[in-house]
């Protein structure tokens, strides 16, 4: 008997190793902690830098005028920091994205 369609073998699924599934999770975790540690000190400079100069002169601490004239001229780059605290995020997501891509069995 003949059939009128021709049959094709089933793609095999290829796994990633133990070994490299270990290295890949190690490797992604390290990333991740490390890309959300920089954004949440990227959030923290976005925040003290504009509120350092009122908050010491609110609890009346000394602080010398080179210092204060610092601390007032890059609170003006507020925005950039935030910028890099998003960027620092979205890295972090696709730290996981890729660890997950990367350890998920794909058809070959």
């Amino acid at each position: 008997m003949t059939t009128a369609f021709h049959v094709q073998p089933v793609p095999a699924r290829s796994e990633p190793s133990p070994v490299a599934v270990v290295a890949i999770v190690l490797v992604a975790a390290i990333a991740f902690l490390t890309l959300v540690t920089a954004g949440i000190t990227f959030i923290a400079l976005a925040i003290a830098f504009p509120l350092a100069v009122p908050m010491a002169d609110y609890f009346n601490v000394a602080v010398k005028p080179v210092d204060a004239a610092l601390a007032q001229q890059v609170a003006g780059f507020w925005w950039a920091f935030a910028a890099l605290a998003v960027a620092s995020f979205g890295g972090a997501a696709l730290v996981i994205a890729a660890a997950v891509r990367a350890v998920t069995p794909s058809e070959r």
